[in-house]
């Protein structure tokens, strides 16, 4: 009887044993974002100028959630320092950060809109927008140059 008490107890360690092994098998990761989930991208820009200010419409699809700033990139066509011509390689000399949620953006759902004060009224700029993600993983989203006249 000693025996067959000894064997039902080696018997139910072992499947014990065993049943914790088992579930601690698997992939252990830390979680990750989906692109396919997380991602955005620009519906559309539109820019107007007004005097001086330059006010800007950005309509984002995908994960407006994810949305961690917008920046908008320009640069004065003209010859004076930090200026390019309309011709040459864009190459943004002021670049101004807007974070939703923040004063100087505001937002309607998939929309945002921001200005930009202080341009010289008689110049012709071109800006960019660059949207950054919340998961720096998934890189950057960087829009068309355009160009606003006076």
């Amino acid at each position: 009887m000693e025996s067959f008490s000894f064997k039902k107890g080696f018997l139910l360690t072992l499947l014990m044993v065993t049943l914790l092994s088992v579930t601690g098998c698997g992939v252990k990761m830390w979680p990750s974002p989906q692109k396919n989930e997380d991602i955005f991208s620009f519906a559309s820009i539109t820019g107007r100028r007004t005097g001086e200010c330059l006010k800007v419409a950005v309509k984002i699809n995908g994960a407006i959630k994810n949305v961690d700033n917008l920046s908008l990139q320009f640069q004065a066509d003209g010859n004076g320092p930090g200026e390019g011509c309309p011709t040459c390689p864009f190459f943004p000399a002021i670049r101004k950060q807007f974070t939703p949620g923040s004063e100087g953006i505001q937002s309607d759902g998939s929309t945002f809109v921001f200005s930009q004060c202080g341009l010289d009224p008689e110049k012709s700029y071109r800006y960019r927008i660059v949207g950054r993600n919340i998961y720096e993983a998934l890189g950057v989203v960087i829009s068309d140059v355009y160009i606003v006249t006076p």
